[in-house]
């Protein structure tokens, strides 16, 4: 039996940049469909946003692009995503970036993947130079998670998984277009402030699976503060101003938690939040 490659890889040449110059291009032209993917690169050269077909890939599997009967073209997420305001847009694309994987179909876009897993080994330290021993020792603690993760899904004939300094570059250029950054002169460091349409999508996605999510009191646990604060790269002391700050914005998407008290914080969600609910 051949063993299992795990392309982990993320790719530098599809980055923040060029991804949402190509969906906000194409969102020009809402109607406008592609009969191939050389066609629709053509469409992103004559837009002077290049070729590169990693651009499209990640767009596509990032919902932002929609393949079907032979046709491309935006998708409904896509179009909401070009009237997200410009300053969110960074952190629109980490939390696709970080939310696409799921163990549902383990082998489905493993960029992503790499990608929280990158996310969340650097948020367990507030802050860490970036240096080359440390660079590369992540390396090497990404293909050990690989390796351990996939062996734990039922995989057990693994090849070596593509995962380089390079695709840390990749990493990277994501992290790099957040708003406020979490990298800057070769340092992470967690962030004391993240936009409210990442806060809210990173509620959602943290409560998705939670039986009876919507329309009923949910307590932050610790766990959920971890998990909300993780993909939103914040810290957890931080997180009860970024709520304050973002629940009075989406009034119909999460409230305040009527219950109170000892056990923590509350809040409710009216549904569980779609990129089109956080365009304001």
């Amino acid at each position: 039996m051949a063993a299992t490659s795990l392309a982990i890889h993320v790719p530098p040449e599809a980055n923040p940049t060029n991804v949402a110059a190509l969906v906000c291009a194409l969102a020009r032209e809402p109607e406008r469909t592609y009969t191939s993917v050389q066609e629709l690169l053509e469409f992103a050269n004559e837009q002077n946003i290049g070729m590169r077909t990693e651009m499209q890939h990640t767009a596509t599997k990032l919902g932002l692009i929609h393949r079907a009967d032979g046709m491309i073209r935006i998708s409904p997420d896509g179009l909401a995503f070009a009237s997200i305001k410009e300053d969110a847009r960074g952190d629109i694309l980490h939390f696709l970036m970080y939310s696409s994987w799921s163990e549902g179909n383990p082998l489905e876009f493993l960029p992503s993947w790499s990608y929280r897993t990158c996310c969340d080994l650097y948020w367990r330290t507030p802050e860490v130079h970036l240096t080359d021993n440390f660079l590369d020792q992540l390396v090497e603690e990404v293909i050990n998670e690989a390796e351990i993760t996939f062996h734990r899904l039922g995989f057990t004939e693994i090849g070596t998984p593509s995962f380089s300094r390079k695709s840390l570059s990749g990493v990277h250029n994501w992290l790099s277009a957040l708003n406020p950054t979490v990298i800057e002169d070769k340092q992470f460091s967690r962030r004391a402030f993240c936009s409210p349409e990442l806060l809210l999508l990173a509620i959602g996605y943290v409560m998705k699976d939670v039986d009876g999510a919507t329309d009923t009191d949910i307590l932050l646990s610790r766990e959920k503060r971890d998990a909300i604060c993780r993909l939103c790269l914040l810290e957890p002391e931080a997180l009860d101003r970024a709520l304050d700050w973002m629940i009075p914005i989406y009034p119909n998407v999460i409230k305040p938690g009527t219950s109170a008290g000892y056990y923590g914080r509350f809040v409710r969600l009216v549904k569980i939040p779609t990129l089109a609910d956080v365009v304001r």
